[in-house]
């Protein structure tokens, strides 16, 4: 209800049109009027005006006295009326001439005071069609609303109003004759709501046709045209006229000084409201057409009757075209989705976001779990953030907010109850100091009214703490509009809570309902500039939004440089290096490697930059390359149609709504199958291209684009800082914590061993063919190092380079001088956990140049020759090392526990954690340990050259920070960092004195065997173990993390119910309990090493990545779709299978339902169909025999030397024992074990396997064949 301040007697505006069940304003009539005539031109308007009756409510007048009977409605578009118009009546209000009517354009008026004339006359004086037309427009001007309201006016025609106007403003086409006879009577301080100056045609319509009025450039000129426009008028005009006029006529065609819309300005858009009209059409084609003017500068305000302050919230529907984004204002949009993996969900919430320029989207009844990554929801420079319902289908809320606006996820009050009422709190971080707390809340029908005291009050009392504004957005399924139970819990929660209800308007709508259930509750209505509903159907529900005065910081724009290779041409590219073939020939003749490379950068870069230039571009987001205009255009068509059944109600109109909702279902899916398909079909041949595909069609890692709050260039330089002092702060640590827990720290450097010098280690001179050799088998499509000069460049151009590289890495062994431009190396942060702006929290992997990496294979493949051959490196470590692998020391380690269980042992075990290891190398210890381990000093001094001089810088986007020296640590990402790093711990398994040490790299464990009864004693071991272990770390400056480390008791159930539960180890301060799991190497070990827990999360793991793919199937062929399957599922279900593959029956039946589950993916089969015939066809074998084959695999590489000696030393052949000539004298010898535990060791089984082997199998020498021969054989057993 608006009213008139000031007046004895309140007047209502609000005009009603019965429709359906419910009085509907014709306010919405009117603003839905456009579309539905856009829709239906010539019967739909027609039906609603003969269909139904509006009346002018007032206190007090009878209704029927104001009724405007439909038979009027004949009458006037009898008498020559246009049906595509609606009827209407306010008090002083008027109807606008029938050419200036379109489905473009908004209606236009601009407030004055109120207009007297009588239209009598023209009444008289025509005939019976005429009277009508002239008693439609009888209106008595000059009077106050309150006497105005005796006059009632019927059958009279408007124009059409849109979405923007959301009052009622009409024009009548015969008042233009007439208005000039007018007299002015002035009321001031009586707002009105009708525009009495767009009345006066002839004067308006000339100045639109004003040529001179439209060409002045300077006001000036433009009033004087005014000026002699208005004096060409036929009335006599008072000198507050002509103010009036000018101020009309400026405002309409002198943009530059028009006030733009209140949605585009940076206003309060609820305290300082103001309704727009548009100028005529003439004008406004002209006028959008300017690109300098935006869109909407045609309209002009309509003073309402009272402010709209935030209180009285304006919740008019609008459509997803509207912009409902305002300059320095935070938007928040709430949908309710019902499935966020729909594809075509998805890509509507995409456009969405796009079109409105969302800051934070909240989303309930997502329907997500975790068979769905994050990537697969992504939208471009947004964040998401999920609560997803576990152990039952539906529900899930989750929030997509921009990455310029810092949000952090109270875990604490964030959770789903039993009940599965959902609440997923976030603390919003819009300006430096300025919080707000939202809450995305779903409470499902079945859910008990009883969770807003028990479960959401709390929390919320509790962020109230927190001393920010609260934000409570979601689908609370409590129906506002019926005062009923549901209404009445809610509003006594508000009310209790100080929070207030801001969404006024059906939030669902079906053909036979109208609810409200998607709400906004706020905390403080101060902070609200604007709220309301978009009408647009993605789901059931409509989108709700809130506008919050909020400042949100800019979106930086992201810049990357990088080569352009879209001219590039590898032929062309080669033969302009040719043309400069003189001076790479020149360096064969030049020994200084610095000037080798200087000369060999030039030639190289300097053509490439021609071929492939360094360009700076500015990542975009792409649109939705599958939503084509038509797609766009059903959407909208069929958000006009819901439109046109919310103001009919009528049941064919839902009909006709439903059909358009599902051809935009249908077009969508349709769109994005052949877009990918065609994709993958294009790129069938081309492996890189295709995997590239397919990880954006199946994608399992969450790649983003960081944004930071803080400028990237402090960014970096804080990074850069962080990770050059990590070696420093490193020692400072070491030695902290030795002081703290009295470790006597000993100089690191003291029991080195030293090997003979009769053995020492030169570099030898490389050839042409080993160079070409290592280039080809490198990849290429990893990352260029500084000068952005990838692998692929290096192979398109290798004829040519190739002997001028090959004598650039001799002159560089052999003068023990590695070059100083490959010592600067770029560091791109990437992020572990956490806030993404905390240097911790990230790695620094480094990125080289990729000649360099060259040159370190050629040493890599040297050195490692050398140490293997003189057996230096320990038998303990199996990092970086030929045959040896994860799988192999899991074997090794797990066979070992078996074995104590075989023998009634127990076995602890100590998983250790080093932390920043690499990062942390001493180059002095280093350098050391290598010049004792067998190079000779002149390799010595090219690795102390390799280590020293080196410098980084981090870049972040296209942001470089300056470079800084390292002084620790050997470079992540280098080729020869883990050799190096395993020769640095090299002596730290030979320290340890009772228990065993294995490591892989910087992965070690402690292990020791022994009897319960000698339970103390072996704690006090491996208490004195630990305690060397980590007095040999802190001496070499690599920080052991005793949180971190894991300590597991393994055994048999009965004699773990033997071991006491208080026991424990005390480690640097820390006390370590024994666990039930832990996970190394990636296997999950029990105390049973029964693999229950392993298995299960690997079927979990392997199904979640097949229910992603069968989303998608689709987009592949069946030889594509078998060939993802194999890669991405069967792979990781096998990974160190003979480990684990003695496991038991029911989960070897486990992993066999994840193979069916694939079969039936690619071959369609149905859920009850036999499986066997497919798994036939796709030449599968079931899990069984593929485990069966893996440990005949193993075995083979056992018996043939092809594993490390620590597994090869078990297979010992019976000829090796006895002398004796029997027949089986060539088998090897079974271990005896006393217990079917010792019948699950990888030892046991693998010699029981390679016994049962046929001959021919065996006298295999090749393992390629062995494989191949071996398949055949296990087919044919299978089927």
């Amino acid at each position: 209800m608006e009213t008139i301040p000031n007046q004895d007697k309140q007047y209502d505006y609000n005009v009603h049109c019965p429709v359906g069940n419910s009085d509907r304003p014709l306010t919405e009539i009117i603003e839905l009027c456009e579309d539905v005539i856009s829709i239906d031109p010539d019967n739909s308007l027609n039906k609603i005006l003969q269909e139904n009756c509006s009346l002018l409510k007032t206190p007090t007048e009878d209704q029927q006295s104001v009724t405007l009977k439909s038979t009027h409605c004949n009458e006037a578009a009898e008498s020559g009326c246009e049906i595509n118009t609606i009827t209407n009546l306010a008090n002083g209000e008027s109807l606008a001439p029938e050419t200036y009517q379109s489905n473009e354009e908004l209606s236009h008026s601009m407030p004055a005071k109120t207009v007297n004339s009588t239209l009598k006359t023209q009444s008289e004086k025509s005939g019976p069609s005429e009277q009508v037309r002239a008693k439609s427009s009888e209106l008595v001007f000059g009077q106050t609303p309150k006497q105005n309201t005796a006059n009632k006016v019927k059958g009279h025609k408007s124009i059409k109003c849109t979405k923007r106007l959301s009052k009622e403003i009409y024009y009548d086409n015969n008042i233009s004759g007439l208005i000039d006879k007018s007299e002015i009577n002035c009321n001031p301080g009586v707002p009105v709501r009708h525009a009495e100056w767009v009345g006066r045609l002839p004067l308006i319509e000339s100045s639109y046709k004003s040529a001179s009025l439209r060409k002045s450039t300077t006001l000036n000129d433009f009033q004087r045209s005014c000026k002699r426009n208005f004096r060409k008028s036929r009335s006599n005009h008072s000198p507050r006229d002509w103010q009036r006029y000018f101020e009309f006529v400026r405002k309409t065609l002198h943009p530059r000084v028009t006030r733009p819309p209140i949605r585009l300005r940076t206003t309060n858009n609820l305290e300082n409201h103001r309704d727009y009209c548009a100028v005529p059409s003439l004008f406004v084609t002209n006028l959008r057409n300017r690109k300098t003017v935006h869109a909407y500068n045609n309209l002009i305000p309509l003073h309402a009757s009272e402010n709209h302050t935030s209180r009285n919230t304006c919740s008019t529907p609008l459509t997803p075209n509207d912009q409902i984004s305002v300059p320095s204002s935070l938007n928040i949009v709430h949908l309710n989705i019902r499935s966020l993996r729909n594809i075509v969900h998805l890509t509507e919430v995409k456009e969405l976001v796009k079109l409105n320029n969302i800051d934070v989207l909240t989303i309930s009844e997502s329907w997500l779990n975790s068979s769905v990554t994050n990537r697969e929801i992504a939208i471009d420079d947004y964040k998401i953030h999920r609560l997803d319902r576990l152990h039952k289908k539906g529900g899930g809320v989750c929030a997509y907010i921009k990455k310029n606006i810092k949000a952090t996820v109270l875990k604490d009050l964030s959770k789903v109850s039993v009940s599965n009422f959902h609440q997923l709190w976030i603390n919003l971080q819009c300006q430096k100091n300025k919080l707000i707390i939202i809450c995305v809340t779903y409470r499902p029908p079945d859910t008990s009214l009883n969770c807003f005291e028990d479960l959401l009050k709390p929390n919320y009392v509790q962020a109230l703490t927190l001393n920010k504004q609260i934000l409570v957005l979601g689908v609370l399924n409590c129906n506002m509009l019926e005062n009923g139970q549901e209404w009445r819990a809610l509003t006594n929660f508000s009310t209790e809570l100080n929070l207030t209800q801001i969404i006024k308007t059906p939030t669902r709508i079906t053909a036979t309902s109208q609810t409200l259930i998607d709400v906004i509750l706020v905390s403080s209505t101060a902070l609200v500039l604007e709220s309301g509903v978009i009408n647009t159907s993605i789901s059931d529900h409509l989108p709700v939004y809130v506008l919050l005065k909020l400042k949100t910081p800019k979106m930086p724009a992201c810049y990357i440089t990088t080569r352009s290779y879209k001219n590039y041409n590898p032929s062309l590219f080669s033969s302009d290096l040719v043309t400069k073939s003189d001076r790479l020939l020149s360096i064969l003749s030049n020994t200084n490697v610095n000037t080798i490379l200087e000369t060999f950068k030039d030639v190289l870069h300097s053509t490439l930059d021609v071929h492939a230039p360094l360009k700076t571009f500015k990542i975009r987001n792409r649109s939705c390359p599958y939503v084509t205009n038509e797609i766009k255009e059903l959407m909208k068509s069929r958000d006009l149609h819901l439109r046109r059944f919310q103001l009919t109600r009528d049941e064919g109109d839902w009909v006709v709504y439903k059909e358009y909702r599902n051809n935009v279902k249908t077009k969508i899916k349709a769109a994005a199958k052949d877009h990918t398909f065609n994709e993958v079909r294009e790129h069938k041949h081309n492996s890189r291209s295709l995997w590239k595909i397919i990880n954006n069609i199946i994608p399992s890692k969450e790649k983003e684009t960081q944004v930071y709050s803080k400028d990237p260039k402090t960014v970096a330089e804080d990074f850069n800082l962080f990770f050059t002092s990590v070696g420093r702060n490193a020692a400072a640590t070491a030695e902290s914590l030795a002081k703290d827990n009295n470790v006597a720290l000993s100089n690191p450097l003291s029991n080195v061993i030293t090997y003979p010098s009769d053995q020492l280690f030169n570099f030898q001179s490389v050839t042409c063919t080993e160079v070409q050799r290592i280039i080809m088998a490198m990849p290429s499509n990893k990352s260029p190092g500084p000068d952005k000069i990838g692998m692929r460049v290096i192979k398109d151009c290798l004829p040519i380079i190739l002997g001028p590289l090959t004598h650039m890495i001799n002159c560089s062994l052999m003068t023990s001088t590695f070059p100083d431009l490959r010592k600067i190396s770029e560091v791109i942060p990437l992020l572990k956990e956490g806030d993404h702006e905390i240097a911790p929290n990230n790695r620094p992997p480094s990125l080289l140049e990729v000649v360099s990496k060259v040159c370190e294979k050629v040493v890599l493949n040297q050195f490692s020759s050398y140490l293997k051959e003189f057996n230096r490196i320990s038998s303990h470590q199996s990092g970086n090392r030929s045959l040896h692998s994860t799988e192999t020391l899991n074997i090794f380690v797990t066979d070992t526990m078996l074995e104590a269980i075989d023998n009634k042992n127990l076995t602890a075990l100590i998983l250790l954690d080093l932390s920043k290891a690499f990062d942390t190398v001493s180059h002095s210890i280093l350098l050391h340990k290598l010049s004792c381990i067998g190079p000779s000093p002149e390799a010595v001094k090219w690795f102390q050259d390799y280590l020293t001089g080196r410098s980084q810088y981090v870049r972040i986007g296209s942001t470089k920070s300056s470079a800084r020296p390292i002084t620790h640590g050997v470079p992540q990402g280098a080729i020869l960092s883990p050799l190096l790093f395993c020769i640095y711990i090299n002596d730290l398994p030979g320290s340890i004195q009772s228990c065993n040490l294995d490591s892989y790299v910087d992965d070690s464990k402690l292990y020791k065997s022994f009897c319960i009864y000698d339970l103390e004693q072996t704690t006090i071991n491996l208490e004195a173990d630990l305690q060397i272990a980590a007095k040999w770390c802190l001496e070499h400056q690599l920080l052991i993390n005793p949180e971190k480390t894991k300590f597991l008791v393994v055994g048999s159930r009965p004699m773990l119910q033997n071991v006491p539960t208080e026991i424990s180890l005390s480690f640097l301060g820390k006390t370590i309990r024994p666990i039930l799991l832990a996970k190394d190497l990636g296997i999950n070990l029990d105390s049973y090493l029964s693999y229950d827990d392993h298995i299960s999360k690997l079927v979990s793991s392997c199904m979640r990545k097949l229910y992603q793919i069968n989303r998608v199937k689709d987009s592949f062929d069946n030889e594509t779709l078998k060939l993802v399957i194999e890669t991405l599922v069967i792979n990781k279900l096998l990974y160190c299978s003979t480990v684990w593959s003695n496991t038991s029956s029911n989960n070897i039946n486990k992993l066999q339902s994840v193979q069916n589950f694939a079969c039936r993916v690619i071959s369609g089969v149905g859920k009850f169909d036999h499986i066997t015939p497919a798994l036939r066809e796709l030449n599968w074998l079931p899990v069984e025999k593929l485990l069966l084959e893996r440990d005949t695999v193993m075995a083979y590489k056992c018996f043939n030397g092809l594993a490390p000696d620590y597994l090869a030393d078990k297979f010992i052949k019976r000829s090796d024992i006895h002398d004796r000539s029997t027949r089986n004298h060539d088998l090897l010898d079974i271990p005896l074990y006393k217990s079917a535990a010792g019948q699950r060791t990888f030892n046991y089984r693998g010699v029981k396997i390679w016994n049962d082997l046929e001959d021919k199998l065996k006298n295999i020498t090749s393992i390629t064949i062995f494989k191949k021969k071996l398949r055949e054989i296990l087919l044919k057993e299978s089927y």
